[in-house]
C-alpha cells in the first residue's frame, strides 16, 4: 500500500477552510472512528463529527455512557469535498493519509462509519466486489493488516436521512457497543503464511495413498474439498483434479486425485467414523456420486448453510467471506480464481494451467479454513 498521499491530484485542499484535517480525540480507549469526509461545520471548525450527523452520533454514544472525544476520530477524505459528495478518486488519493494515521495511532479497534470508510479500509484487502454497506455492517473483523478489529456500521447521516428511525438507531447502538468491547479482546489469529506452513502438499501417488490409509483408520471430524475441471460433473470429460483434507483442524494435506487414489478416497468418504464438513456440501456430494459412484457418508456440517442460518444477508456465505470476517484471511485465491471459472456450468475450466503446487496449496487452505470457520460457527451456535 502506498504511504504518500496524492493530494495534488484531487486538489480538495485548495477549496476548504481546514485542509488536511488531522485526527482529533484523546485516544483514551485506543479506538479509532473513521467517518467519510468533513461537512460544512467540521470544515469551518477543524474537527470531525461535530455537525448534525456528528451530534446525532454523540447522542447515541451518550446512551452508552461513552464520550466520542475519548477516542480518536478521522475521515476517509480529510478535506471537505464540494457539496459533501464522496468520489472514489478522493478515496484513492487520500487512502495513504488514512493508512499513515492507523499506523501512527495503532488502535485496537477501528469503527467504520459508512460505505466510504468500508471501501477505503477493507477494499484494498478484500480485492473482490465490495457489494453494499449492508453486507458489512455488524461484523467484527480481526484484520491482520492493521493489527486491529475492524467494525463497520452505518454512518449517522444515514440515520438522519431515515428520520432517526428507532430501529436503525438501536442497530447502530448495538453494533457500536459490541465494537467497543473488542478493544480488550486479543487478536491471536494466524497469518496466511502461518496457515500455509501447516498444509502438507503431496504430489506423488504412493505417499498420497499412504496418507489416505492413515486417515482411513482415524475417528473424528474432517473437512474435505475438491478442485475440479468445472461446476457440473456429468460430462465424461469432467473430473476431480485434487482433493484436500483437514482432520480435527490439526492435520491438513492435499493430493492429486488420480485413478489410483479413488478406491481409498471412496473408503474415506463412506466411513461413518469420519464426520464430514464442507462449504456447500452439495458440490462434493454431487461429484462423489457421479465420479466415484456412491454418496458421502457421515455429513456433519455445511459452513455455507450455517452461515445462512446465522445471518440471512446475501453474499456472505462463501468460505472466503466467512474466513475473512471471522479469521481475518483476506485473499488467498485471486491469483487462480480466473482459471477456475468457465463460461457456463457445463464447460471445462482452465484448471490445468495452474501450477499444481499452487492449486494443491489453495485446495488445502480451503479445507483448513472450512474447519476453522466450522469451529467459529459452532461456538456461536453453542453460545446462543
Amino acid at each position: 500500500m502506498p504511504t504518500i498521499a496524492r493530494c495534488g491530484q484531487c486538489g480538495l485542499y485548495k477549496k476548504c477552510y481546514s485542509p488536511k484535517m488531522p485526527p482529533t480525540g484523546k485516544g483514551k480507549h485506543k479506538i479509532l472512528f473513521i467517518a467519510e469526509a468533513p461537512g460544512e461545520t467540521e470544515d469551518r471548525q477543524g474537527e470531525q463529527l461535530i455537525g448534525k450527523a456528528g451530534q446525532c452520533f454523540r447522542r447515541i454514544l451518550g446512551k452508552l455512557k461513552w464520550d466520542l472525544d475519548d477516542c480518536w476520530k478521522t475521515n476517509v477524505v480529510i478535506c471537505r469535498p464540494p457539496g459533501n459528495e464522496m468520489d472514489s478518486k478522493y478515496i484513492e488519493c487520500c487512502r495513504p493519509n488514512l493508512l499513515n494515521t492507523i499506523r501512527e495511532l495503532q488502535p485496537k479497534a477501528i469503527i467504520l462509519l459508512g460505505k466510504g470508510a468500508v471501501d477505503s479500509v477493507i477494499g484494498p484487502y478484500w480485492r473482490k466486489d465490495m457489494g453494499s454497506l449492508s453486507r458489512w455492517v455488524g461484523w467484527r473483523i480481526p484484520m491482520l493488516e492493521y493489527n486491529a478489529w475492524v467494525c463497520p456500521t452505518y454512518h449517522p447521516s444515514y440515520l438522519l436521512r431515515m428520520n432517526e428511525d428507532e430501529l436503525l438507531e438501536l442497530i447502530i447502538r448495538d453494533q457500536v457497543r459490541e465494537a467497543r468491547g473488542m478493544e480488550k479482546k486479543p487478536r491471536d489469529y494466524p497469518t496466511l503464511e502461518q496457515l500455509k506452513s501447516r498444509i502438507e502438499i503431496i504430489q506423488e501417488e504412493h505417499p498420497a495413498k499412504s496418507r489416505l490409509r492413515d486417515l482411513l483408520h482415524k475417528k473424528g471430524r474432517m473437512a474435505f474439498d475438491y478442485e475440479t475441471t468445472g461446476l457440473k460433473p456429468e460430462r465424461q470429460e469432467q473430473h476431480i483434479v485434487t482433493c484436500s483434507f483437514c482432520f480435527e483442524g490439526e492435520d491438513t494435506f492435499a493430493i492429486n486425485a488420480t485413478p489410483g487414489t479413488h478406491r481409498l478416497l471412496s473408503k474415506i468418504l463412506m466411513s461413518g467414523d469420519l464426520k464430514k464438513i464442507a462449504s456447500n456440501l452439495k458440490f462434493e456430494e454431487r461429484w462423489t456420486r457421479v465420479k466415484l459412484g456412491h454418496p458421502v457418508t457421515g455429513w456433519m456440517w455445511d459452513t455455507m448453510l450455517t452461515a445462512h442460518l446465522l445471518d440471512n444477508r446475501p453474499e456472505i456465505t462463501s468460505v472466503k467471506f466467512q474466513a475473512f470476517i471471522h479469521l481475518g484471511i483476506s485473499d488467498y485465491n485471486s491469483h487462480i480464481e480466473n482459471f477456475l471459472s468457465s463460461k457456463s456450468s457445463n464447460e471445462l475450466n482452465r484448471i490445468h494451467e495452474i501450477d499444481r503446487r499452487d492449486l494443491l496449496m489453495y485446495n488445502g487452505l480451503d479445507s483448513l479454513l472450512e474447519f476453522q470457520v466450522y469451529e467459529v460457527q459452532k461456538k456461536i451456535m453453542d453460545c446462543d
